[in-house]
């Protein structure tokens, strides 16, 4: 009862502190421009823009979960970025600049890196973001209890075994020098340290109330009333429906100039109306993209930064060999579904591709030379019979496959009313089950529900599936970003490597890229990796789309790459009436 009337107090509070961000305050900063001599070649500096206008964007339903230390889905994420900020954020080019951070050094090892940050950042109650948020931050990644997908951030810093393990009650992996110096201490001199400081900051008032070590249960369930000193706040969420977002006006960042951002949820954008919308980002091929043009909107057409892929069971059952796992890939005509599926209708030009390395196509592990040394899998019933053979997979008088006694079944897990699923399963129950006389099983379960299979409870569910289709959103162009997804150490509950995969030569290549600090250097070391999960089929990455960002006359401004999505670009876009 008593912990019940303090968080009902806590929620008044910060509910009182978020309606106070969202009213409208003169800006203290803006003051008269000095004159200069003619000689002086520097600019002045140009007052703040006030921000404007009203931006209605078409998203796919967000959950509700806001809370960036938890949230799983791509929706939710952009509504996090641009409730939160990091200590620094990739910009147009790739290249990390300062957020929260003024600068930082590296130590003269490179195991260390101090981040000197920013002294006017507050957060939206307008409490003062410090070293001490940001080393609480990477202290619930830490945590025993935790249960979100961004453990991978802290695995790398010195002193976590230990405070995972319970052996210390210190967390030495991140420490406050003073409220505005933190240093992030890592194991090893690695490329990739500098990218896992990037995690948005939560206030540790806010979120850490209560909090002990080993009990993270009441961060979690903060979901929908989110805190952070990004550019904008939720002033509504409505499920299943929108979300509204207000411009923070303690917001001390630069950019953003748009006063208010209504996210709209849609499941299908062929059902959408264009003239209800301002922005409708990340489009796949559809009449959209003609309706757009002929209605004034501009279109940003760029490589989707993931793919859709089938992954195998490489621990259990038949699909553990490698040499099945390549008749299934000989015997599924991935260019024919690719062709047949992703070409725009008004103008037929195909918006997809087929790809057979595992990074994104932004990568810069990616150029000619590794493409073109890939294994293409061209569809060859006869190459995929002969390696089932070759295997002891064999047909009988039922015409299915048998070895020692053991019938070849292949178990799919499978969204149901998913349409380019459907399409897939009709193209395997074809070629896999009359083609090869392999025994097809679908089940149609709820995502949830194979998401438990693969990653939440794998270890008591390997036993229940042969593969399963999912697509993936690579975060950053660094090919060190499939590290989870294949290194043995992640496999099993509530980790990455679905597939289940384990190489020692793939192990130490991994560990190898990360270690290595050139990017030249590097590239030759992640090839032999794509090489090799090229040659096993560990998984079949079946496509990557082109996706298009189409948008309204009104607003200008707005430029998106790869790895510069929608809510980036939204730091230099304006609304002009």
């Amino acid at each position: 009862m008593k912990r019940s009337l303090v968080l009902l107090l806590l929620l008044v509070i910060v509910t009182f502190n978020f309606l106070a961000s969202c009213s409208v305050k003169e800006d203290p900063k803006v003051g008269t421009t000095e004159s200069v001599s003619e000689s002086t070649t520097a600019a002045l500096p140009l007052p703040p823009v006030e921000p404007s206008g009203k931006l209605i964007v078409g998203v796919k339903e967000a959950t509700g979960n806001f809370n960036p230390l938890y949230y799983s889905t791509p929706s939710d994420g952009d509504v996090i970025n641009l409730l939160f900020q990091g200590l620094i954020k990739r910009n147009r080019e790739g290249v990390f600049e300062s957020v929260i951070a003024d600068h930082w050094t590296f130590s003269e090892d490179g195991k260390s890196i101090t981040f000197f940050l920013k002294k006017d950042i507050v957060f939206s109650d307008g409490q003062p973001l410090t070293a001490n948020d940001v080393v609480f931050t990477y202290q619930v990644l830490a945590d025993p209890s935790y249960t979100g997908g961004f453990k991978s951030a802290v695995k790398d810093l010195v002193g976590y075994d230990a405070y995972y393990s319970g052996e210390t009650t210190e967390f030495s992996g991140v420490e406050a020098k003073n409220d505005y110096e933190v240093t992030f201490n890592f194991k090893e001199a690695l490329r990739i340290n500098l990218e896992n400081c990037a995690l948005s900051i939560v206030p540790m008032h806010y979120y850490g109330v209560d909090f002990s070590i080993g009990n993270t249960s009441h961060i979690e369930a903060i979901t929908t009333y989110a805190m952070g000193s990004g550019p904008y706040v939720i002033s509504q969420f409505s499920e299943h429906s929108q979300v509204s977002l207000m411009r923070n006006t303690l917001y001390s960042g630069e950019g953003y100039h748009i006063k208010e951002i209504n996210l709209k949820f849609y499941d299908d954008p062929e059902t959408l109306k264009l003239e209800n919308f301002d922005l409708l980002p990340g489009i796949v091929a559809s009449k959209k993209f003609e309706a757009a043009k002929t209605s004034g909107f501009s279109v940003n057409q760029y490589n989707k930064k993931g793919y859709k892929y089938v992954k195998t069971n490489c621990e259990w059952g038949p699909t553990a060999d490698p040499k099945v796992r390549q008749a299934l890939y000989y015997a599924f005509d991935v260019k024919k579904f690719v062709t047949g599926y992703n070409s725009d209708i008004a103008t037929d030009e195909l918006l997809a591709a087929p790809q057979y390395h595992p990074f994104s196509q932004a990568s810069w592990a990616i150029d000619a030379s590794l493409v073109n040394t890939m294994i293409d899998y061209d569809y060859n019933l006869d190459q995929a019979k002969s390696l089932l053979d070759e295997a002891g997979w064999r047909v009988d008088s039922s015409g299915f496959r048998y070895k020692d006694g053991a019938l070849l079944e292949l178990k799919i897990l499978a969204i149901p009313d998913d349409e380019i699923l459907a399409k897939l399963i009709e193209m395997w129950e074809k070629e896999w089950g009359q083609g090869l006389g392999i025994k097809v099983t679908v089940s149609y379960l709820e995502l949830n529900t194979i998401l438990d299979y693969v990653i939440y409870n794998s270890n008591a569910n390997v036993e229940k599936w042969s593969l399963f289709y999912l697509a993936t959103s690579i975060a950053s162009p660094d090919p060190d970003a499939i590290y989870t997804s294949f290194h043995s150490d992640f496999i099993g509950n509530r980790l990455d490597n679905t597939s289940r995969y384990s190489n020692p030569e793939v192990d130490a290549l991994l560990d190898k890229g990360r270690a290595t600090m050139s990017v030249d250097a590097a590239k030759p070391i992640y090839a032999r990796v794509a090489k090799i999960l090229n040659k096993e089929a560990v998984m079949m990455p079946i496509y990557a789309n082109t996706y298009f960002d189409l948008y309204a006359p009104k607003l200008v401004d707005f430029k998106t790459f790869s790895f510069y999505n929608w809510v980036n670009a939204l730091k230099d876009a304006r609304i002009v009436e």
